[in-house]
């Protein structure tokens, strides 16, 4: 007797419908995956050049202050060693200058003994030359490119102990002729800025004015010098005084 296996019911089988792909689609998917895995890489690049290119200019800043920068540390360098040279040159200056104020200080005290020693001589023909105090040892006048300004020179030097310094002012007055009347010139008409006389200061001796515009004064127009008046004071004491006729001595 024949049997016949009983088969499941069609519905408990199931049907998937594949598409078909053709081989152009397949290379198609192939080509985007492709260039989906070469974007992330390829993005990032072009990001970077874009970033380099927006920051040239700030690289080009920073290259050319790293370029002031060594530049300026060259310069402090060589400065500094300038600086070195010229305190070496100072000291070597100082210890010159120093030298020099002890040789000066050394002859002004042998032309202070000098003029003590010429007193002395002096004293056997001259009463008072011994006695001690202040002397005009030499004045000299000048003429300048006007004929109304002249500068002076005097020399102070002092008779007395070596020990002791003059302090004082040298005032000096012209006397002589202006619309045929006798005149008397005072400092502070002579040289204003000198109106209350050259400041007088040492202990052998001293040359005043030192130089400039003090050693100056001015004569009136139509004025006929006859006479120059030096006087040292000291507070309302004259330590010195004494008269020259008008005479330029040197220019």
């Amino acid at each position: 007797m024949l049997r016949f296996k009983r088969r499941a019911p069609l519905r408990e089988h199931s049907v998937v419908l594949m598409p078909h792909q053709s081989r152009l689609a397949r290379l198609f998917r192939l080509g985007l995956i492709v260039c989906l895995i070469l974007a992330a890489p390829m993005g990032a690049w072009i990001g970077w050049q874009a970033a380099l290119r927006s920051q040239a200019p700030a690289v080009l800043e920073r290259d050319q202050l790293l370029i002031r920068e060594q530049n300026l540390i060259a310069e402090l360098e060589a400065a500094r060693q300038a600086t070195k040279r010229i305190e070496v040159d100072l000291l070597v200056e100082r210890e010159a200058l120093s030298q020099g104020r002890q040789v000066i200080q050394q002859l002004e005290q042998q032309l202070f003994r000098f003029q003590q020693d010429l007193a002395q001589y002096q004293g056997a023909l001259e009463p008072g030359a011994m006695m001690p105090g202040v002397r005009f040892q030499s004045f000299e006048l000048q003429a300048t490119e006007s004929n109304e300004v002249f500068r002076y020179k005097v020399m102070v030097s002092r008779v007395g102990d070596e020990s002791d310094t003059v302090e004082g002012r040298l005032i000096l007055a012209v006397s002589g002729q202006l619309d045929g009347q006798p005149v008397t010139l005072s400092m502070s008409e002579l040289s204003p800025a000198n109106a209350e006389g050259v400041e007088l200061n040492f202990r052998y001796f001293q040359v005043v004015p030192a130089s400039g515009q003090a050693s100056e004064f001015t004569l009136p127009e139509g004025f006929q010098p006859e006479k120059i008046e030096l006087r040292a004071v000291q507070n309302d004491d004259i330590l010195a005084e004494q008269s020259f006729d008008w005479m330029v001595t040197g220019a």
